[in-house]
């Protein structure tokens, strides 16, 4: 009988088995993992320091209003 389910299933889990238990790939993934990480808090350190800006900047603004 055919169940595609079934071997789509054998096949992704067959390909994750692979991915994990292999050391070339565990190091790739967290080597990527570090990138991402690294760019997330970047960005979040740029958004912070834009926002700060901002504030700083509706401050003055408000003084000068004055």
């Amino acid at each position: 009988m055919y169940y595609p389910s079934l071997w789509k299933g054998l096949l992704i889990g067959g390909a994750a088995a692979l991915l994990i238990t292999s050391e070339t790939m565990q190091k790739g993934i967290m080597k990527c993992g570090v990138r991402v990480y690294k760019g997330i808090r970047g960005s979040v350190a740029e958004l912070k320091e834009e926002w700060d800006d901002a504030k700083a900047e509706v401050m003055l603004e408000k003084k000068a209003s004055k």
